[in-house]
């Protein structure tokens, strides 16, 4: 799946300095992740799928301080951020996920989602600390959906469709809400 409004985004981002925006919302994405995702680490049964699931989350974590930091450069408060309806079902849909394939997929969904959006932050950031920020993130979402793969053969797959689908929802309201937090 390809990011639809990915030129309308990037444009959003180059009005204004919004980057601090982009960088609370996912701040408290990746709160979000590191939560719902973290209470399911004990689903897991199997040791080394356990520990990618823990390290996932740990990295969501870390990334979530670096993206507060980010933020906060920028001069936003990322405790500010309240997701619209839109990415508030993103977050409801982690717990009803029974299955690991199930999980892994709708993870994998939502990481390349993730590195879309990515993508359009690094072609619009002018500091190089939030470029530095960025890549080191790319970096490890890449692995993280490599590493996910093999998790995902059992109901990974609708799974991924429907994270992507409600990522594409969100994503059609975002840029408006940046716009008008300026």
């Amino acid at each position: 799946m390809t990011l639809a409004n990915a030129q309308e985004l990037a444009d959003v981002l180059r009005e204004a300095d919004r980057l601090g925006l982009v960088f609370a919302r996912h701040a408290y994405g990746m709160r979000e992740w590191a939560d719902l995702f973290g209470a399911r680490i004990r689903d897991v049964a199997e040791p080394r799928a356990k520990a990618l699931v823990a390290r996932i989350v740990a990295d969501n974590a870390r990334h979530m301080l670096l993206f507060r930091e980010r933020a906060r450069a920028h001069g936003v408060d990322p405790d500010a951020y309240a997701p619209p309806p839109e990415g508030d079902a993103i977050y409801r849909r982690i717990p009803q996920l029974r299955d690991v394939g199930a999980l892994a997929g709708y993870a994998i969904g939502s990481l390349e989602n993730f590195l879309q959006l990515l993508a359009v932050y690094r072609v619009t950031a002018t500091d190089p600390r939030d470029v530095a920020v960025i890549d080191e993130v790319v970096a490890d979402t890449e692995r993280s959906i490599a590493a996910l793969a093999p998790l995902a053969v059992a109901g990974g797959d609708a799974a991924a469709r429907e994270a992507h689908e409600l990522y594409r929802r969100r994503e059609l309201v975002e840029p408006r809400r940046y716009r008008d937090a300026a």
